[in-house]
C-alpha cells in the first residue's frame, strides 16, 4: 500500500474525530435510556446500564444515579461515566430488589436533563412457591377516592432482599368483598407493583382490591382487601344530605358491636368523608359519640367503644369534603338491647328525662307534642302521662296510659287556647295485672296560644286561687289565675301583694317576665291578712288590673281570723239584717258562745258576725254571716293571751241590708202597694 493511501484513511479517521465536537452547555438533551427495560430482571451481580444520546456532539460526562427510592430520596450511587460512553456496569447490587435509575449528561459545572423515564428494575432471585406471602396494600388507602387519569394501584412487597415474585395478580370488585365481579381484574406480568386499570372504571364507584404474588407456578397468599372509590371527589358547594340506611329507626340493635351505614343520594360524585354523631338525647345536646373522620370515604363504620347496653341513642351525620361539613342528616333514634335482657322490674324503673316542651314555652296554638326519653339501665313496658291545666293534677281528664315500651311522645288532642298546663311521665311495669307505675319526672309547664302582639288586646287577668277571703294554712299559699276574654298569653304578669289594703307600700311579688298562671310566694307573716291583685305586661307596658282579692294567713292554726272576737251575754237570734221585725232569724246565739265581728254599721250599734264551730272556733265550711245589736256581746276571748285587748270600733264599716219592701206587718194599703197579699183573717202581709 502508498503512502498516500495509508494517509488518507488516517486522515480520514482523523478527521472525523475532531468533527464529534464537545455538547454546548446550554443545550444538553435528555438521555434516552435503552435498558434494563421497564421492570426487567437482572443478575445483580452483573448489572449493566446502557442509554443512548444524540450522535451531534457528545457531553464530557454522564451522570448515573440508582436509588431503591421512586422519588430518589435516597441515593444508593452517583457516577461519573466519560461522554463517549453510554454504558456502565455497576457494582454489585443487593439481591431481590428494585433500583430506579436515571442518567444525564454533563459539560463543566452544567448539567442537562435527566433522562425522560422514571425506569426500575430488579435483580434477582425469584421465590419458590413455599416462600411466597402476601403483599401489603399501599394506595389507594382505605376509603380513598382514586383517579384513574393520575392514579394507580400500589403495594408492597415484604421480601426485597430475599427473594422477587414472578408477577403479581390484581383483583378490583365493585360488589361486597367477595370479589365475584372480575370485569376490572388484571396483573402485572412482571414483579412491579404498580397498576393501573386497563378499562376507565365507572365514576363515584366503591371498589375492593387485593393482590396475591406468582411464583415457581403458584399463587401465594392474599392480603386482607382495602376499599376506596373512583373519583370525582364531590365540592364542599355540592354536599347533601346523606341517607341513613342502618340502624334503622326506632331500631333495636342487637349486635355485638353498633354498626352504621348509610349511602350519597348523589351518584356523580364522592363525597370525601364523613362525621358522625351519637347521643344519649334526642336534641342531641349529650354526645357520647363523636367521629370526624374527613379523608375516608365510606359507606359504614363500627362504632368504638361500645355503647351501654340497655339505652336509648340517637345518631346523626353529615358529608364533608374540601374540610368542610355539608348539610346533616335527620336525627334518627334507636335502642341498644344486646342481650334481651333489658326489661325492667319494679324496683328498677328509670325516671323518664322530659325532652319537650321546654319549661314555660308558648306553643302558637294547641297543638302540642309532649316527649320524654329513657336514661337507660332497662326498659319500660309502659308510659305514664299526667296533664292537667292545674300543677296538682286534680283533673285526671287528659291522663294517658301508653302500653308497650318505646313510646318517647303524646300529643295530646282536646287543649284549650291560651291556658297553662303542666305535664309529667313516669315509666310502668306490666305484670298481667294493673300497670305498676313508677316515680314521676319532674313537672314542665308550658302554655297554648296565641300570644298577646299588643298591648291593647292584653285583658284583666281572673283570679283563681285563693278564692276571696279565705283562710290559708301555709305561710307559701299558691297564687292562681288566667287571662281575660278574649284570652292570649302576654309576655309576663305584674302581682301586687300587700299586707295593706290601700296598696300604698311595696309588693312583696312585683314582675314576672315569664306568662306564668301560678306563682306560689315567699314566705308570709302568719296571722296576717293579704290582699292581691294582677295586671298582665305585654309590650313593655302592663295591662288592666284584676279585682282585688284578700286571704287570711293561718298556718299554725292558732291565730284568729279577721275580725273582733267576742262573746256572747244572752241568748238571742242573729238576723239577716238590724231590724226584728222585717228580717228572719238565721242563727241562735246562747249564752258563751264565742263569736267574731266582721264588720259594724256607721253608729257602732250593731255588729256582722260570722258564725263559728264552737269546738274548732272557726268559720263553718258553709260560712254563716248575720247581724246582732252591739250589747249583745262582751268584746274578746277569755283563752286569749291576757294584756291583749279588743274594741268593735276597729272593724270595718258595713252598711247593714235595707228592710224589705214586703213584710208581713205591713197596713192593707201598704201590702198592696208592696205586691203583696193582705190576709184579713189573720191580718198580716203575705209577700211575694
Amino acid at each position: 500500500m502508498s503512502k498516500r493511501t495509508i494517509f488518507f484513511p488516517l486522515l480520514t479517521a482523523l478527521f472525523l474525530t475532531a468533527c464529534t465536537l464537545t455538547c454546548d452547555p446550554g443545550s444538553l438533551a435528555q438521555p434516552d435510556l435503552v435498558s434494563p427495560n421497564w421492570r426487567e430482571v437482572v443478575d445483580g451481580t452483573n448489572a449493566v446500564l446502557e442509554w443512548s444520546y444524540p450522535d451531534t456532539c457528545n457531553p464530557e460526562n454522564f451522570e448515573i444515579i440508582l436509588s431503591k427510592d421512586r422519588d430518589y430520596s435516597v441515593i444508593e450511587f452517583t457516577v461519573l461515566v466519560p461522554g463517549n460512553s453510554t454504558t456502565w456496569t455497576a457494582p454489585t447490587l443487593d439481591i431481590a430488589d428494585q433500583y430506579w435509575w436515571r442518567v444525564r449528561a454533563k459539560v463543566g459545572s452544567s448539567y442537562g436533563g435527566y433522562s425522560g423515564e422514571r425506569r426500575s428494575f430488579f435483580t434477582l432471585p425469584y421465590c419458590n412457591s413455599s416462600q411466597l406471602v402476601a403483599p401489603s396494600l399501599v394506595s389507594p388507602d382505605f376509603g380513598a377516592i382514586y383517579d384513574n387519569d393520575y392514579d394507580s394501584l400500589e403495594w408492597g412487597w415484604p421480601l426485597y432482599g430475599t427473594c422477587i415474585p414472578e408477577s403479581y395478580r390484581v383483583e378490583v370488585s365493585p360488589d361486597t368483598p367477595a370479589f365475584t365481579d372480575t370485569t376490572y381484574n388484571g396483573a402485572t406480568g412482571s414483579p412491579g407493583t404498580r397498576w393501573g386499570f386497563g378499562s376507565t372504571p365507572p365514576p363515584a364507584t366503591q371498589f375492593w382490591w387485593r393482590v396475591s404474588a406468582y411464583a415457581d407456578g403458584t399463587w401465594g397468599p392474599t392480603p386482607n382487601h382495602k376499599m376506596f372509590w373512583t373519583a370525582p371527589a364531590c365540592t364542599a358547594a355540592s354536599l347533601i344530605q346523606p341517607i341513613q340506611e342502618t340502624p334503622l329507626e326506632d331500631e333495636i340493635d342487637t349486635l355485638p358491636h353498633l354498626i352504621l351505614t348509610w349511602s350519597y343520594p348523589d351518584p356523580s360524585c364522592v363525597p370525601e368523608g364523613a362525621h358522625h354523631w351519637i347521643s344519649d338525647k334526642a336534641d342531641m345536646s349529650s354526645i357520647v359519640f363523636d367521629s370526624n373522620v374527613p379523608n375516608i370515604a365510606s359507606v359504614a363504620m363500627i362504632v368504638q367503644p361500645d355503647l351501654d347496653d340497655c339505652k336509648e341513642y340517637y345518631w346523626q351525620m353529615a358529608m364533608i369534603s374540601e374540610g368542610l361539613e355539608g348539610p346533616p342528616s335527620p336525627i334518627r333514634r334507636f335502642v341498644i338491647d344486646r342481650g334481651g335482657l333489658c326489661s325492667c322490674t319494679e324496683t328498677s324503673l328509670p325516671i323518664p328525662d322530659m325532652v319537650s316542651p321546654p319549661y314555660f314555652e308558648v306553643f302558637p296554638d294547641t297543638n302540642v307534642m309532649i316527649q320524654w326519653e329513657n336514661p337507660g339501665g332497662c326498659f319500660e313496658d309502659g308510659s305514664s302521662v299526667k296533664l292537667a291545666a292545674d300543677p296538682f293534677y286534680e283533673d285526671s281528664s287528659l291522663d294517658q296510659y301508653f302500653s308497650g315500651g318505646f313510646i318517647t311522645g303524646y300529643n295530646p288532642p282536646s287543649l284549650e287556647p291560651a291556658t297553662q298546663y303542666w305535664t309529667k311521665v313516669a315509666f310502668a311495669v306490666e305484670d298481667g295485672g294493673d300497670p305498676y307505675i313508677g316515680d314521676y319526672s319532674s313537672t314542665r309547664a308550658f302554655l297554648t296560644g296565641p300570644e298577646c302582639t299588643s298591648l291593647a288586646e292584653a285583658m284583666a287577668p281572673v283570679q283563681d286561687l285563693p278564692e276571696d277571703e279565705v283562710v290559708v294554712d301555709t305561710l307559701t299559699p299558691l297564687l292562681r289565675y288566667h287571662p281575660g276574654e278574649p284570652a292570649c298569653i302576654p309576655d309576663g304578669y305584674f302581682i301586687n301583694l300587700q299586707d295593706d289594703p290601700t296598696f300604698s307600700g311595696i309588693s312583696l311579688l312585683g314582675a314576672y317576665p315569664q306568662p306564668s298562671t301560678a306563682v306560689i310566694t315567699e314566705p308570709l307573716e302568719d296571722c296576717t291578712t293579704y290582699y292581691w291583685k294582677v295586671s298582665a305586661t305585654q309590650s313593655g307596658g302592663s295591662g288592666p288590673e284584676s279585682p282585688v282579692r284578700s286571704f287570711f294567713v293561718n298556718e299554725t292554726g292558732v291565730c284568729l281570723p279577721p275580725g273582733v272576737p267576742g262573746v256572747a251575754k244572752t241568748n238571742h237570734y242573729c238576723r239577716e239584717g238590724t231590724y226584728p221585725d222585717f228580717f228572719p232569724a238565721l242563727w241562735t246565739i246562747e249564752k258563751g258562745d264565742r263569736v267574731l265581728a266582721i264588720a259594724r254599721n256607721f253608729q257602732t250599734t250593731y255588729l256582722k258576725l260570722t258564725i263559728l264551730n264552737q269546738e274548732s272556733l272557726e268559720p263553718f265550711e258553709q260560712e254563716i254571716q248575720c247581724w246582732s245589736y252591739v250589747d249583745n256581746f262582751e268584746p274578746g276571748w277569755p283563752e286569749i293571751i291576757a294584756g291583749m285587748t279588743f274594741s268593735f270600733r276597729d272593724l270595718p264599716v258595713e252598711d247593714p241590708p235595707e228592710p224589705p219592701a214586703c213584710h208581713e206587718n205591713l197596713t192593707f194599703q201598704e201590702c198592696v202597694e208592696a205586691d203583696g197579699h193582705y190576709d184579713e183573717k189573720l191580718k198580716i202581709c203575705r209577700c211575694p
